[in-house]
């Protein structure tokens, strides 16, 4: 099992996937919040599930998928911004 430890690096390293900028305020506390997480991981893995049944479901519990035609401006009049018949959408890939 994964120890519910890791170092600051990592703590960082999954803020910079995110694209968060942390302080050392916010460093202490998720550290502390994916420490339980991580803890509660290890129990529910560790959790005896020998007796466990397989539910017997009767029914399909999916909605069958239906296609709905729109118009493209009907769709982007719902867009915060737009630039013809596209969304535009704020710049999040960045280069090193």
């Amino acid at each position: 099992m994964y120890m519910a430890t890791f170092t600051k690096e990592e703590l960082l390293k999954i803020a910079e996937l995110s694209l968060l900028k942390l302080d050392e305020k916010e460093i202490a506390l998720f550290a502390g919040q994916l420490k339980t997480i991580i803890e509660y991981t290890e129990e529910l893995a560790n959790a005896d599930v020998s007796n466990a049944q397989e539910p017997n479901l009767p029914f399909n519990v999916f909605r069958e998928d239906k296609v709905v035609k729109f118009e493209a401006d009907q769709l982007l009049d719902n867009a915060p911004d737009r630039e013809d018949q596209y969304f535009v959408m704020p710049q999040i890939i960045t280069k090193k």
